[in-house]
């Protein structure tokens, strides 16, 4: 195991070569939400979402960061939750869900215009709509967590469910078809539980943890052909459970001062032997990335809060996958090589309260980078070299823009433009 503190890393990032900005585009307020990166409309290349958040607006931005639309009617405090895209109603066009502000669903279609909107029955804050087909019938349902319940809604908005095990949810679930039954499970985060909820809300098993459940993610971890679920737990604690809730594996990294939750984790193929990793960020500015055992490959430190998730992929076309991540109350983003060493260093204005996403935007075969920051803009760059993107395994806040939080196919923002 190796470990790199923030004294070692300021050398190699003097030494590095700086990203380029290809785009800059300020917004009116704050950003509090992570990009997400989606083929949204006619126009070349992706579109990519963000809200402004203070001033209570969901904004869509171009390939070239121009301003394609806004949207912010009926919302009356800020917006905290990060969008999700995909088509609800089956006609090949992506539909934007924005929650919050503070107790709303709205549903967009992609050109900013309002489908439907329906209340929820508590506040929602950092949590966020997250889309998939449960039930199997071809059509998808949408969950959502605020802080008065976790609900299952229609495509169209209609409450179909409400789980009644617990009360408020403040975090994300995953969902996929951990079990093989053709039908997504889902898997959330409450108090010090982790629940495996049915298509219909029923409880099919649930582990509780000595700490709080931070959040969890779903994928292949162990390349046996079935999904794990990595849960990761305040006071730097993950389980690696089966699809039936069995534990795996648990690594305890204990308590080290400062704030010690965890980020949900993001999975991806570090190394190239065709089994996952998995890259956690928590509050004391740490990034860990642990093998498909539980063992630790890596741990660096850069002594800042992290803002949200790390996302993983090979940026720079070098065949490694690389760890993005910004930092809360310094307003870095950092790449970070499998070494682990700073690639290179990127400086906002202020805060970086979000995940930097990865995507090829204008088609061109090399992925840019899109970082929010609290400086109220919205940051596109390029990794130093001319090479091709390889692949972008874990791209987004939640691996895709439905935010379903599940390796699967090749997410939305992964390919080029249009």
């Amino acid at each position: 195991m190796l470990c790199v503190a923030c004294g070692v890393s300021a050398a190699v990032a003097s030494a590095a070569r700086q990203p380029e900005l290809v785009w800059k585009t300020k917004l009116g307020g704050r950003i509090y939400t992570s990009p997400v990166v989606c083929d949204l409309l006619p126009n070349p290349g992706l579109e990519t979402i963000v809200c402004d958040s203070e001033k209570r607006q969901v904004v869509c931005i171009g390939a070239r960061g121009e301003r394609l639309w806004s949207y912010g009617e009926g919302f009356s405090g800020r917006l905290t939750s990060t969008p999700s895209a995909a088509d609800l109603d089956g006609d090949g066009k992506l539909e934007i869900l924005i929650a919050g502000g503070p107790n709303n669903l709205v549903c967009l279609r992609c050109d900013g215009t309002l489908v439907w909107r329906t209340p929820t029955d508590g506040e929602v804050d950092w949590s966020a709509p997250v889309v998939g087909d449960l039930d199997g019938d071809g059509r998808p349902e949408i969950l959502l967590g605020s802080y008065g319940g976790f609900h299952c809604y229609s495509a169209s908005g209609h409450d179909l469910w409400k789980a009644r095990q617990f009360g408020g949810v403040g975090s994300l679930p995953a969902i996929a078809d951990i079990n093989g039954d053709g039908k997504q499970e889902v898997a959330v985060a409450v108090d010090r539980s982790l629940f495996c909820l049915d298509a219909n809300g029923n409880t099919l098993w649930q582990v509780t943890a000595p700490t709080s459940c931070d959040g969890v993610s779903i994928g292949d971890i162990n390349g046996d052909g079935k999904p794990e679920l990595v849960a990761t737990f305040d006071e730097r604690i993950i389980y690696c459970l089966t699809a039936d809730g069995r534990r795996l594996w648990a690594y305890y990294g204990g308590y080290a001062g400062g704030d010690n939750w965890l980020t949900p984790p993001a999975l991806g193929d570090m190394d190239g032997d065709g089994r996952m990793e998995i890259v956690v960020g928590d509050g004391g500015g740490r990034l860990r990335c642990l093998d498909c055992r539980g063992q630790e490959r890596w741990y660096f430190s850069f002594g800042h809060p992290i803002g949200d998730g790390p996302t993983v992929g090979d940026v720079d076309g070098d065949g490694r996958a690389e760890v993005f991540a910004g930092f809360d109350d310094d307003g870095t983003v950092l790449c970070l090589n499998g070494e682990p060493a700073i690639a290179w260093r990127f400086m906002t204005d202020f805060r970086v309260t979000t995940s930097p996403s990865l995507a090829d935007i204008n088609g061109d075969g090399r992925a840019e980078v899109l970082v929010a920051s609290n400086d109220n803009c919205l940051y596109c760059l390029r990794a130093p070299g001319g090479r091709r993107s390889g692949r972008l395994q874990w791209p987004m806040r939640r691996f895709d823009a439905p935010q379903t939080g599940a390796l699967g196919g090749a997410p939305p923002a992964a390919g080029g433009g249009k």
